[in-house]
C-alpha cells in the first residue's frame, strides 16, 4: 500500500511555484519594455555648449562656454603645387619666417625654364644691337645723301640757268637753218641735236633731284618708324620673354604672404601629391569657438572672452560671429557631455598671441561674457 507524506495545508507543489514566478516576470518585462520605448521617443532637452556639462546642467549666469581651436588670425595657409610634379628642392624649413613672395620650393623643369628666359633675353639683346647698328648706318647714309643732294641742287640750279641759253640757241638755229645747205646744214643740225639731247638730260636730272628732295621727308619718316622703339619685332620678343618667365613661375612655389613655416609636408626628390607645407602669420592669434546655436543670439562683436591655454587664462574679445549652423567638429572628452551638437563658429581675437602661437591647432576652452561690449557694438560681422 502506497503511503504519501502529508506536509499540511500550507504545502504547495514545486511546479505551481515556478508557474507563478514566470507569470510575474513576464509582466515585469513587458512594463520595462514600454518604459524604454517612451524614454527613447521623448525629445532630448537642449543643452548648452559648455565643455563637460552634463545634460540638464546650467551654466553660470550670463557666461557662454565652448570648445575652440587655436589658429592664426589670417588662417592656416596650405601651400601646394600641381600633383605629379617632381620636387627639385625645398628652400625653407619648419620654423623659418618667410616674406611675401619668397621662394619656398622648386619643381621639376626649373633649370630648363630659366634657360628659356636667358635665351629669349639674348635674342632681344641681339635684336636691339642690330637695330642700333642699322640706325648708325642710316644716319651715315643720310649725311652722305644730304651732302650729295646739296651738290645736285647746285648743279640743277646751273642747268636751269643754261636752259635760257639753249632757248636762245634754238631761236638762232631756226633762223640760220633755212640759209645754209649741204654739209654746213648737216653739221649745224648735228650740233643742235647734241645740244638738245644734253638739255633733255639736264632737265631730267633736275626733275630727279626735285623729286628726291620732295620725297625725302616721307622716306625718312618710314625709316624712323621701322627702327623705332615700338617695333612689332621687339613686341614679339617681349612676348616670348613673358612666356618664358611664366614657365619659370610654374616651376617655383612662392609664399602667398608673410608668416612662418609651421609644417613641411614634402621633401626634395619626391613626386608631389599636392600639399607642400603649412604657413601661418603668428603675430595675431584667434580661437575659433564652436558655440551652441541657442547661445549665439546673446553674443555681440567685442564681447570679452577668456581662453584657457595650458592652465593659463588668455584674455580676448569676440571678433567675428558666423551665420552658418553646422555640426560640431570638436568633441569633449567627458563621456557625459553631448557629443552631437549644432553650433556656429565664433572667432575670438587673443590680446596676447605669444602662448597660442606655440600651440597652433590646439583644442582649448573659452568663456564668453555676453553683453559687455555695449549696446552700440554691431551684432556680428556677417
Amino acid at each position: 500500500m502506497e503511503q504519501r507524506a502529508d506536509n499540511g495545508p500550507a504545502a504547495i507543489s514545486s511546479p505551481g511555484i515556478f508557474r507563478s514566478v514566470g507569470f510575474w516576470s513576464a509582466i515585469a518585462i513587458v512594463m520595462l519594455g514600454g518604459w524604454l520605448i517612451r524614454a527613447r521617443s521623448a525629445p532630448l532637452p537642449e543643452t548648452s555648449s559648455q565643455p563637460g556639462q552634463v545634460e540638464g546642467e546650467t551654466n553660470r549666469v550670463g557666461d557662454v562656454h565652448a570648445l575652440a581651436r587655436l589658429e592664426p588670425a589670417s588662417g592656416l595657409i596650405l601651400v601646394g603645387a600641381r600633383p605629379g610634379a617632381r620636387i627639385e628642392g625645398i628652400a625653407v624649413g619648419q620654423g623659418d619666417k618667410v616674406a611675401s613672395g619668397q621662394l619656398l620650393a622648386v619643381l621639376e623643369g626649373h633649370h630648363q625654364a630659366i634657360a628659356q628666359v636667358a635665351l629669349a633675353e639674348a635674342q632681344k639683346a641681339r635684336a636691339i644691337h642690330q637695330r642700333e647698328l642699322q640706325k648708325q648706318k642710316l644716319a651715315l647714309e643720310r649725311e652722305q645723301f644730304d651732302k650729295q643732294q646739296k651738290a645736285r641742287l647746285e648743279s640743277a640750279g646751273r642747268v636751269l640757268a643754261s636752259k635760257a641759253l639753249f632757248d636762245q640757241i634754238t631761236t638762232r638755229y631756226k633762223e640760220i637753218l633755212p640759209t645754209v645747205q649741204g654739209k654746213e646744214r648737216f653739221d649745224l643740225e648735228l650740233k643742235y641735236l647734241g645740244a638738245e639731247n644734253q638739255n633733255l638730260k639736264d632737265t631730267l636730272e633736275v626733275k630727279s633731284v626735285q623729286i628726291v628732295q620732295e620725297l625725302a621727308p616721307r622716306q625718312r619718316k618710314l625709316e624712323d618708324q621701322e627702327l623705332g622703339d615700338k617695333s612689332p619685332d621687339l613686341d614679339v620678343i617681349d612676348r616670348q620673354i613673358e612666356l618664358a618667365r611664366a614657365g619659370v613661375a610654374q616651376t617655383e612655389v612662392r609664399a602667398p604672404g608673410a608668416g612662418q613655416v609651421l609644417e613641411v609636408l614634402a621633401h626634395a626628390g619626391e613626386v608631389g601629391s599636392g600639399p607642400l607645407m603649412t604657413l601661418g602669420d603668428l603675430s595675431a592669434m584667434v580661437a575659433i569657438a564652436e558655440v551652441f546655436q541657442s547661445d549665439v543670439p546673446r553674443l555681440n562683436v567685442g564681447d570679452p572672452a577668456s581662453v584657457r591655454v595650458l592652465e593659463q587664462s588668455v584674455a580676448g574679445k569676440v571678433a567675428r560671429i558666423g551665420t552658418m549652423v553646422t555640426r560640431n567638429q570638436l568633441a569633449n572628452l567627458d563621456p557625459r557631455a553631448l557629443q552631437d551638437r549644432r553650433v556656429l563658429k565664433v572667432t575670438i581675437l587673443l590680446d596676447d598671441p605669444t602662448l597660442a602661437a606655440k600651440l597652433v591647432n590646439m583644442e582649448v576652452e573659452v568663456v564668453i561674457t555676453p553683453g559687455s561690449a555695449g549696446a552700440a557694438t554691431p551684432r556680428a560681422e556677417r
